[in-house]
């Protein structure tokens, strides 16, 4: 019997499809005469990899003594509240899923992470291989072998970019998080707090009555580590939560001011609060007016509720326009409808209520 042959031409072409979909439709013209069961492959594939990959979360988190809180893929979010099963709607900027889970308790200051961050890559990883390994022996076969092949090759690559950690400054994966993790005590710390605020928020326990611990402010050295200043998100948030504006306001200027970089989202966020922080203050002035057209044309913190509050501040309360005012309470409460847990809301809503306050002139 004559031996196959392994067709690595056909493979280099199909890598670079999985890089490319400009070089995908090409390719499919010149390699196969079934081009639907190539593209069904495909987006078949990208959701493969997504469940996969939350699942490995899920599978090694559980193992590692962490808890269940939610599971989304894409917008649709599973998660327990008030102990029912609920499913509802969230879409996360950046993500097409993600497993949330809380964190075990710590001993002598320790936990374990990296298997519950590296969970995801593992499980897809080896997922993805095995239909790579059956389409080798199937490459004659076109409408078997090569959507097989699409199918493992694009979910293994896909799930590849999680593997490979970045700098921070753009893109934030598994590996970037598991990365800054195991940078410093900070970074360890920064990440158990924020898994810990998931957890406390989602069993309807605001900020402000959250361990005061869970909020410490880093030193100036640890800026440079993107869990630490997810950490500073968090104190500002505590900080608006009890109602001292001021310290939000400081905390949300230094580490936009000596931070060595911030990834673009992070720092959409803390302009969004310093424009809602200096309304209530009483320190706007033209540089808030200019932030604020400037984060109009970022539509990622756009869909945000913190956008619209912030927007909702200065509307009513520096340039008194009670249309637009309205316009954005109407965008605020759109948005809130897609925040799953409930203590969010609560906290958003006494925001607004405390904006209304200062314009009665009774805050």
């Amino acid at each position: 019997m004559k031996k196959k042959k392994i067709p690595f031409k056909k493979i280099i072409a199909l890598l670079l499809f999985s890089l490319h979909p400009l070089v995908f439709v090409y390719l499919l013209r010149m390699i196969t005469d079934h081009p639907i069961y190539v593209a069904i492959a495909m987006f078949a594939s990208l959701l493969f990899m997504v469940i996969t990959h939350e699942l490995g979360h899920l599978i090694f988190g559980l193992l590692t003594g962490y808890q269940f809180i939610s599971f989304r893929i894409f917008s649709l979010m599973l998660l327990r509240e008030n102990g029912k099963w609920k499913l509802k709607l969230k879409r996360v900027p950046g993500t097409a899923g993600q497993c949330l889970m809380a964190p075990p308790r710590k001993k002598d200051g320790r936990y374990p992470y990296a298997l519950y961050h590296l969970g995801g890559i593992l499980l897809c990883g080896v997922l993805s291989s095995v239909p790579i390994i059956i389409s080798v022996f199937h490459m004659d076969h076109s409408i078997l072998g090569l959507p097989l092949f699409v199918f493992g090759a694009v979910s293994f690559l896909m799930n590849l970019l999680n593997a490979i950690p970045t700098n921070g400054k753009g893109m934030l994966n598994d590996a970037t998080n598991l990365s800054m993790a195991n940078r410093n005590a900070a970074g360890k710390a920064a990440l158990w707090n924020q898994l810990e605020y998931i957890h406390l928020l989602s069993q309807n326990i605001r900020t402000a009555d959250m361990p005061s611990e869970m909020f410490f402010y880093p030193q100036r050295q640890d800026l440079d580590n993107t869990l630490v200043q997810w950490q500073v998100i968090l104190n500002v948030e505590r900080c608006e939560d009890m109602g001292l504006y001021q310290k939000a306001k400081e905390a949300a200027e230094d580490i936009l001011k000596n931070a060595p970089f911030l990834p673009t989202f992070f720092e959409d966020i803390l302009k969004t609060e310093l424009i809602f922080l200096d309304t209530l203050l009483g320190s706007t002035g033209d540089h808030t007016e200019k932030a604020l057209q400037a984060l109009e044309k970022h539509k990622v913190i756009q869909k945000t509720p913190n956008f619209a509050r912030a927007v909702y501040a200065y509307r009513k309360l520096v340039q008194k326009d009670g249309e637009a005012a309205n316009e954005a309470h109407d965008l605020f409460e759109k948005k809130l409808k897609k925040e799953p847990y409930p203590a969010t809301h609560d906290f958003e809503r006494r925001q607004m209520a405390y904006i209304d306050a200062c314009e009665r002139g009774i805050s």
